[in-house]
């Protein structure tokens, strides 16, 4: 097989490859909302180094700042914002936050949580290995001596909760980066790689913060819908409907949610002239449809709402026209 059939080969592949993941993936509706379950005022204290390698404390405490500090739902305060010579002087000895110096803190900033953690271990390494110099129909025609420096980083974080000074999250989390040069190549430092190592932490930290107090919804109302596999397609988003459209459809998707939690939609207007309340129960990865009769609708401005365990979580004005 010459290199023009190699590619064509290819394309297709890709095409097939792109078609059946259209079948597959179900389009998420156009509006999002995230809520927190608890009020999520964060601070990232001080980390503690356990391992040998200098400085790889802040790297990771600062990368998993950097990182909340972009999560929805998730409010971040700099620690400029704290009293940082109060926290650093009444941490213990092992620098682990106590109880009552959490509360303290709580107290005189207005933070609900602080993180808090340690570097573990850092491990480094630099082994033999080859590299491909060139490539001949996808198979490696030409090898040369080569070295992967790589590292992993092991970390423990903590989320302590300033109302009750108690420890209510732990969480092991590592993070692992390599290159590969050529053995001959100049090799700049670990520096780079535990950078990245330590964006995966923080990575995982966001993760598992955001599943634990954030609830995730995508939302839209449209004049239409069609059903895919398990979930709603809808068609024709807009603010605007009339009369003659005959039902508009509320389509809600829970992307992150709890099992079994309370769903409201309340379709109102202003003036409280008109009321229509649906109560539901979701869990994670549910999909809904919530449809409107307009038929005996005056004109007007109208609004729909979702609540989620008795939170407003979204609101859509429309208007309903002759």
């Amino acid at each position: 097989m010459d290199d023009s059939t190699a590619v064509l080969v290819g394309l297709a592949l890709a095409v097939v490859l792109i078609v059946s993941l259209m079948f597959f993936i179900i389009p998420e509706p156009a509006l999002q909302a995230v809520v927190a379950t608890d009020r999520l005022d964060l601070a990232v204290l001080s980390f503690r180094n356990s391992s040998t390698w200098d400085g790889v404390d802040e790297t990771v405490r600062a990368r998993v700042e950097s990182t909340l500090v972009n999560e929805p739902g998730i409010n971040v305060f700099s620690r400029s914002q704290l009293d940082s010579l109060l926290a650093e002087q009444m941490m213990s000895e092992s620098g682990m936050i106590d109880a009552a110096t959490a509360v303290k803190l709580g107290s005189l900033t207005g933070v609900s949580k602080l993180i808090t953690g340690a570097v573990i271990g850092v491990d480094t390494r630099a082994d033999a290995t080859k590299i491909c110099l060139s490539w001949v129909n996808g198979v490696c025609a030409q090898e040369a001596p080569g070295t992967q420096y790589s590292v992993h980083v092991l970390s423990q974080i903590s989320v302590v909760n300033t109302t009750t000074g108690r420890i209510e999250r732990s969480i092991d989390a590592s993070g692992d980066s390599s290159i590969t040069l050529p053995a001959e190549s100049s090799f700049g430092g670990f520096d780079s790689l535990l950078a990245n190592a330590a964006s995966e932490i923080a990575d995982v930290v966001s993760s598992s913060l955001s599943e634990a107090y954030t609830r995730e919804i995508r939302y839209g109302l449209y004049d239409n819908y069609k059903v895919k596999r398990e979930g709603f397609v809808g068609e024709g988003e807009s603010s605007r409907f009339a009369h003659s459209d005959g039902e508009i459809h509320l389509i809600v998707h829970f992307t992150r949610a709890q099992s079994r939690e309370l769903f409201d939609v309340i379709w109102g207007d202003s003036s409280a002239t008109f009321d229509k309340h649906i109560e539901d129960v979701v869990s994670d990865n549910d999909w809904r449809v919530y449809s409107l009769d307009l038929a005996s609708m005056n004109p007007g401005r109208y609004f729909v709402r979702g609540a989620l365990n008795g939170t407003d979580v979204f609101e859509i004005p429309f208007t309903v026209t002759p």
